[in-house]
Parts: structure tokens; C-alpha cells; sequence
């Protein structure tokens, strides 16, 4: 049944992490130069400034953001096995943690000591995506098992 609350929860925890490709995480500003830190990239937005970090560097953010948004978006549609999804949700969860983990404590970390500046997250609404994404899958999973634990009373009655 696709309109189960869990896949509420899910559809918004995709739409959320679909977001994180739209909006920045971060924003470095020294007055002489200004950085908006994304999933994808480190943008400069002073034109004609050479980069700071290679192509590669956010590939591990981008590859774990899509592999939420990928088992997300799939595990509203595997709402007739909730073992299954269940296991989708618990996958996307860590992965969630682990992306959370590695923005805050890794990336930005390494652009701050690289440019010498601080992050500023004022104002900034990609910073609290990946939170909500992460309490969207946590609200999905309990009332998955919630489902579970109604279905398993109810095989007992029989």
C-alpha cells in the first residue's frame, strides 16, 4: 500500500536528499574570496580563480548521496516484503550517519584548513538536509515495524 505513513516518510527523505544536489552545505567567505561547499563541488564564485580541490574530491559525497536517494525511493515500493524494507531503511540510515559524519567532520574540516577559513551555515537550508533525511528514515523505520509487529498479533489470533 503506497499510502502508508512510512512512505510518506520515504518519499519525503528522497525529495530531501534530492535537495542536497540543489543547495549548499556551506559557505566560505574571507571577503577577497567566497566559497559555496555542495555535495558535487567546491565552488569559487570569484570568476577566473583556479581550484582549490580536484574533480574527484566530493565523489564519495555524491556517490553516498545518491546511494540514500536510490535505497530510499526503492524501499517505498518493496512495501509488500518489510523485512526487505526494513533492511533498505537500516542500509540508508547508515549510510545517512556515514554522510553526515563525512560532511561535518571530514570535508568540512579539510576545505577549513585549506583556505583558512571558518564555515558559515547562516541562513544556509543545505545543512539541515541531511539531518532530516536522516529523522525522515528513523520515523519510517518505526512505523515499519510497527506494521510488522500489527501483522505478526494479528498471525497469532489465527
Amino acid at each position: 500500500m503506497l499510502q502508508r505513513i512510512q512512505s510518506v516518510y520515504l518519499f519525503l527523505a528522497f525529495v530531501a536528499g534530492v535537495l542536497l544536489f540543489v543547495f549548499p552545505l556551506a559557505v566560505f567567505d574571507t571577503g577577497l574570496a567566497y566559497y559555496k561547499f555542495y555535495i558535487y563541488s567546491l565552488k569559487d564564485m570569484v570568476p577566473d580563480s583556479p581550484a582549490v580541490f580536484q574533480s574527484w574530491f566530493t565523489w564519495p559525497l555524491i556517490i553516498l548521496t545518491a546511494a540514500i536517494c536510490i535505497l530510499t525511493l526503492e524501499s517505498i515500493f518493496l512495501y509488500k516484503n518489510r523485512i526487505k524494507q526494513m533492511l533498505h531503511v537500516k542500509i540508508g540510515i547508515f549510510l545517512t550517519m556515514l554522510l553526515i559524519v563525512l560532511i561535518f567532520f571530514v570535508y568540512v574540516t579539510l576545505v577549513e584548513k585549506k583556505l583558512h577559513i571558518s564555515p558559515d551555515y547562516h541562513g544556509i537550508v543545505g545543512i539541515y538536509l541531511p539531518v532530516a533525511v536522516l529523522v525522515l528514515l528513523v520515523l519510517a523505520y518505526q512505523r515499519i515495524m510497527h506494521d510488522e509487529k500489527l501483522v505478526r498479533s494479528a498471525d497469532r489470533l489465527r
